[in-house]
């Protein structure tokens, strides 16, 4: 088993993470009750510390980036994942936990997979996207986060029974929202099994397979088997490279690209990007933007001015300083819960025949929309090759609405959309190497205006099995 810290911390992860073993565990997306009147009135606290410090290595070894804030939440006797809503209906997600409840638990765990498996079963939800419903917890819903687990703990190096240990103590009968003991322990280890025994199905997939036999599930284990075999995947903790970006507008005839560079350091639950040519640095970690320049030690929150005196925008300044493989650790919820994609079919893009999946819409909103901010509509489509498996394409739409008052001042759709041109192995991992960008704003789906191309090369590449 992967030891994640030693004396005192360990003894803080056991009581912080102790299995659930009742029908409490599960999701519950009640964005009409604040944080407080779930703890029955009382005051919420901020988590400790050292659970966060825990939580945070938790979620690297899992490869999984971390999307939501914990808070202690005393008397519930339960353990939550809530997703709040503010006045200015802006969405948060949070783990909400009874500290001496989960201590009281401790005596009925023999194992640390137990409080591993609670947490990945919470953090299941979130990722699957249960928050975009407005309902609470249903059998569904619940099996899928456990299959998410079982697949997480198979990655994490648990055994089967390690794994399955978190339902030791559940009930045998189910309930309106929650299943029985057997059928989560069969969950379990169907997402184990993903991930140890991912050729178990007889169908092989290539271009020639029929289309009723094409699944969401076939298509990503080939990927990932495609790019070098998910469990020497699993054990890439940090990507360092170089991206050479060139860019033009409108029609590249007789264009001089602007050309620039970045040097990145990407994990999962940040990313580090230094501008070397202007002498900055950038961090995002957890979805916060942070930036420095690279003589000094202080951070400061947000993007960097544009001039002396105009904000840049935090959401457009990060879409535009991310790497191009920005996807790579988030995919891995593909191989837990390959049915949170649709396949939509064969599709031709770039004159290259594609297995096409789609990921639900999701909603960003930044500001407050009652006076000044912005919403944004995300939708993203995989394309894999159908000869190589390979992911061979990306595209993106974002519809925002910009808002003033409280009504809609304007709305433009932009499709971002990125062709994968060549593979290079590293360390007999397949990692791309040339990508085409292309981002065109639409107009009832017509292009208008000039489209930004980019072309760029990924070189120095230093895959690495520990954080630095």
């Amino acid at each position: 088993m992967i030891i994640l810290r030693a004396g005192a911390h360990l003894v803080l992860l056991m009581i912080f993470l102790i299995p659930i073993v009742c029908v409490s565990q599960g999701f519950q997306n009640v964005v009409i009750e604040s944080v407080d009147d779930l703890c029955f009135g009382n005051q919420s606290q901020t988590a400790d510390a050292e659970a966060e410090s825990i939580v945070d290595e938790m979620m690297g070894q899992m490869g999984l980036n971390r999307n939501f804030k914990m808070r202690k939440c005393e008397n519930i006797k339960n353990a939550l994942a809530h997703i709040e809503e503010d006045a200015d209906k802006n969405l948060t997600p949070y783990i909400l936990y009874d500290p001496l409840w989960l201590a009281q638990m401790s005596k009925k765990s023999q194992t640390d997979w137990a409080s591993i498996g609670v947490l990945a079963h919470e953090v299941g939800h979130f990722l699957l996207y249960h928050s975009l419903n407005k309902r609470g917890s249903n059998p569904r819903w619940e099996l899928s986060a456990d299959r998410f687990a079982g697949t997480t703990l198979a990655r994490m190096g648990s055994t089967l029974e390690e794994a399955q240990s978190m339902f030791q103590n559940v009930p045998e009968k189910g309930s309106a929202t929650h299943p029985g003991r057997a059928e989560r322990m069969e969950a379990i280890k169907i997402g184990w099994m993903k991930f140890n025994n991912p050729n178990q199905k007889k169908i092989l997939l290539n271009e020639d397979t029929p289309e009723k036999d094409v699944s969401p599930e076939l298509i990503v284990n080939r990927y990932f088997k495609a790019l070098g075999g998910l469990k020497a995947l699993s054990q890439i903790k940090q990507l360092n490279f170089k991206e050479t970006i060139s860019e033009t507008k409108g029609e590249k005839i007789n264009q001089d690209p602007i050309v620039y560079a970045y040097d990145y350091e990407q994990g999962v639950n940040r990313i580090d990007i230094l501008n070397a040519a202007q002498e900055e640095q950038y961090l995002i970690k957890n979805d916060s933007l942070f930036w420095k320049f690279t003589d000094q030690d202080q951070w400061k929150a947000g993007a960097p001015r544009i001039g002396t005196s105009l904000d840049a925008d935090p959401y457009t300044f990060k879409k535009e300083k991310k790497p191009s493989t920005q996807y790579f650790f988030d995919d891995f919820l593909l191989v837990s819960n390959p049915e949170v994609a649709y396949y939509r079919g064969r599709k031709r893009i770039a004159d290259e025949e594609c297995f096409m999946l789609e990921l639900p819409e999701e909603k960003i909103e930044i500001g407050n929309l009652r006076k000044k901010g912005k919403r944004v509509l995300f939708s993203k489509q995989y394309y894999f090759s159908t000869q190589s498996g390979l992911l061979f394409a990306i595209l993106e739409k974002e519809k925002i609405a910009y808002f003033k008052k409280g009504k809609v001042k304007d709305q433009i759709t932009l499709q971002t959309q990125r062709i994968i041109n060549d593979y290079s192995t590293f360390e007999d991992i397949f990692f791309p190497k040339r990508i085409s960008t292309s981002e065109t704003q639409l107009i009832n789906d017509i292009p208008q205006g000039e489209t930004r191309y980019q072309e760029r090369t990924i070189s120095e590449v230093d895959l690495r099995t520990e954080i630095q």
